[in-house]
């Protein structure tokens, strides 16, 4: 295992451990970030759209990349402008998810009390669990994202580390392995 191998594994190592201690320690910053190079991504886009139309000689009926261009790029601008917004609308679409997902379970539940199944507690719990789960996701959206971004940067975090201590390791037996390019005879 040649040093070039050894110096990648740990740069990818540390990166992954920064990226962690970013994405726990700063992630409104994190998710802002992502929201506004989505944002100038789908600008980009728009603009293309417009450039088209405007070098475009010759106009065919029914072509729209100008009234595209606009919409688009404007899609691009509002999303850099109201980062947070459009951050916490796949929360709040995910939270009601989880909300008729309880009801449906609470009416299993309730369907099974009435057939005179014991069970139907247990599910009731676990229908109103995830009610409340659901509804704490709707009330306060950002936070719930910034709290999965932490949870994501302390799995960067552990990964980084453990790659690190996994390739010192690994290096360190391939050069007990190894004399002068020949395995030892064990």
């Amino acid at each position: 295992m040649g040093k070039k191998w050894k110096w990648q594994e740990i740069s990818s190592a540390l990166l992954m451990v920064i990226a962690g201690f970013v994405l726990l320690f700063m992630p409104e910053l994190t998710l802002r970030t992502i929201a506004n190079v989505v944002g100038i991504i789908i600008i980009a886009i728009g603009a293309i759209f417009l450039i088209s139309y405007f070098l475009r000689r010759n106009l065919p009926a029914g072509n729209y990349d100008l009234v595209r261009g606009l919409v688009i790029a404007g899609a691009g601008v509002f999303i850099c402008v109201k980062s947070e917004l459009v951050v916490s609308v796949l929360p709040v679409l995910l939270g009601i998810g989880v909300v008729v997902s309880g009801i449906l379970k609470l009416q299993h539940a309730l369907d099974l009390k009435k057939m005179g199944y014991a069970t139907w507690v247990r599910i009731g719990i676990t229908a109103a669990v995830g009610i409340f789960i659901g509804l704490l996701v709707i009330m306060n959206p950002f936070s719930t994202v910034a709290w999965l971004m932490r949870f994501i940067g302390i799995g960067f975090i552990f990964s980084g580390v453990t790659d690190l201590m996994t390739t010192m390791y690994v290096s360190k037996k391939a050069s007990e392995y190894y004399v002068d390019g020949e395995a030892e005879e064990k």
